[in-house]
């Protein structure tokens, strides 16, 4: 079997704890998927981990700081008919420094959301299971040692 790379990754980024936790969502203004409503999501440059795009990608589409990263234990895998190949995306929990979000340039708004809202707007199928884990792992209990990215 191939070594599976990834081709871009997700991050659940998020704020507060037990009911007041809320969700970033951002909405693409440009592009193919102009309009629709996601997590933070980005591609992995050459020679760069995935858990570095994570951080960059946060940082770039919304000016936060990453404090603490963890894998969510979930991926997305999808067919890109323009490549002709299987895509693959892991997904990434991230707690962030208190600031103000500041979209980049592809994006043109922002919301922090409650799962339930968050599930309502998503675009994509696999960021709306994605929340319910996140939502069990991360939001009703502590997340567990190991996905704790250093």
């Amino acid at each position: 079997m191939s070594d599976l790379r990834p081709d871009a990754v997700g991050v659940a980024v998020l704020r507060g704890t037990g009911d007041e936790t809320r969700v970033l969502l951002i909405r693409r203004g440009r592009g193919v998927f102009v309009g629709a409503w996601t997590i933070v999501m980005g591609g992995v440059e050459p020679g760069e981990r995935a858990t570095q795009t994570a951080r960059r990608e946060v940082l770039e589409e919304t000016g936060l700081v990453v404090v603490a990263l963890y894998t969510a234990g979930a991926l997305d895998t999808f067919y890109d008919p323009v490549k002709d190949r299987v895509v693959v995306v892991p997904f990434f929990v991230a707690r962030i420094a208190e600031g103000d979000v500041r979209t980049d340039a592809a994006h043109d708004a922002h919301r922090w959301v409650r799962f339930d809202e968050a599930a309502a707007l998503l675009t994509f199928a696999a960021q709306c299971r994605l929340l319910d884990e996140v939502r069990a792992a991360f939001v009703e209990r502590e997340p567990e040692a190991w996905r704790a990215i250093s």
